[in-house]
């Protein structure tokens, strides 16, 4: 059965989707947002003892890993390892983590950095060197 109207480009149902799809993207965007400043703090495990440091004050500072000195910054809610003693350098290539669960960890240094939520909950299950 042939339709009377005679459509050139589009009809207006075809829109429908398009737009169903823009506003999931919509949403996914405002529910994606990174922790408050004041709900993560950052961890520094280094395999003798655990630190932890406001990600509200921006720092750098260094600790000791099995290489040697090891500089960890934060800067605007986000930490980083700036700069380690190991070959690879993997740990530095991580980049700035911003998000409660984001980890960043030197193997050979034995160090490892994550952001937690205030209340606890987020700890890794488990970790090796």
């Amino acid at each position: 059965m042939k339709s009377d109207r005679n459509y050139r480009f589009f009809r207006v149902n075809d829109l429908v989707i398009p737009f169903i799809v823009a506003i999931m993207l919509l949403l996914l965007n405002f529910s994606d947002e990174p922790e408050g400043l004041s709900e993560c703090r950052l961890e520094v495990h280094t395999g003798s003892e655990t630190l932890r440091y406001s990600l509200s004050t921006d720092s750098t500072f260094g600790i000791t890993g099995n290489l040697g000195e090891m500089k960890i910054s934060i800067e605007d809610g986000k930490a980083r390892i700036a700069a380690s003693p190991c070959p690879g350098q993997d740990c530095v290539k991580e980049g700035w983590i911003c998000n409660a669960g984001d980890m960043a960890v030197c193997v050979p240094s034995g160090v490892y950095i994550v952001i937690s939520a205030e209340d606890g909950s987020f700890s890794p299950d488990a970790v090796s060197y």
